[in-house]
C-alpha cells in the first residue's frame, strides 16, 4: 500500500517522464482523469502488487529500471535506443487504468483475494492492444519496434514467431516483466 503524498508524487513523475513523447499533463488527464493515478498493476492480491497506484508505483520504481538495466547488459551486442525502452516500460501497461476496477463482489474479494475484476469493455482486446489504443488517445508515435513491444506479453508462451523473432526491445520488456513479479514476490516473503 502507499499513501495519498505517494500516490500523487508517482503520478506527477510519471507525466514528467512521459513528455518527451509528446504527451502533456493536460492530456494525460482528460483521457483517464484519476483512474491512471489509482490503478491496479495486478487484480489479485495472491503477488502483493493489488492496491490503489500499484501500477505507477511498479512501473516507475521496479520494472523501468530493470528494462535499462536489462538492456545496459546486452548494450554491447544489441543496442536499443534508451528513450524506447523508457516510452514502452511506461506505456505497455497503461491500458490496466481502464481495464481494472474495485471488485464489489465481497465473497470474491474474502474467498478468492479479487480486490479488482475487469471493467466491461466494447472490444475483447488485450492489455497491449487496448495499451496502444489509448496512447492513440494521448498522439504518441511508435516505431515498429516500439509498436511489437508494447503488445509482447499479450502472445502466448508457445507463440514460437514470438519466441524466436521478437526484437530485442520486446525481450528486454518482457524479460523485465518477468523480473517485477520474482522480485515482488521475494519482497513479500520478508
Amino acid at each position: 500500500m502507499i499513501d495519498a503524498e505517494l500516490l500523487e508524487k508517482n503520478y506527477e513523475i510519471f507525466k514528467k517522464k512521459i513528455e518527451p513523447f509528446g504527451v502533456t499533463s493536460e492530456k494525460i488527464d482528460e483521457v483517464f482523469g484519476d483512474k491512471l493515478k489509482l490503478a491496479t498493476f495486478t487484480p489479485n492480491n495472491e503477488d502483493g502488487l493489488a492496491y490503489d497506484g500499484s501500477l505507477l508505483n511498479v512501473i516507475l520504481r521496479t520494472l523501468t529500471p530493470f528494462a535499462l538495466k536489462i538492456a545496459d547488459i546486452i548494450a554491447v551486442n544489441v543496442p536499443i535506443e534508451k528513450d524506447s525502452i523508457i516510452k514502452v516500460a511506461l506505456l505497455h501497461q497503461i491500458s490496466k487504468a481502464v481495464m481494472f476496477e474495485k471488485n464489489d463482489n465481497q465473497w470474491e474479494i474474502e474467498k478468492r483475494g479479487l480486490l479488482y475484476k475487469y471493467a466491461p469493455s466494447k472490444a475483447g482486446l488485450k492489455m497491449g492492444l487496448r495499451s496502444l489504443l489509448l496512447c492513440q488517445d494521448l498522439g504518441v508515435k511508435f516505431t515498429e519496434d516500439e509498436f511489437e513491444a508494447m503488445c509482447c506479453l499479450d502472445r502466448l508462451e508457445d507463440d514460437k514467431q514470438a519466441k524466436f523473432f521478437s526484437t530485442p526491445l520486446s525481450n528486454v520488456i518482457r524479460q523485465a516483466n518477468e523480473l517485477t513479479y520474482i522480485d515482488n514476490k521475494y519482497k513479500n516473503k520478508e
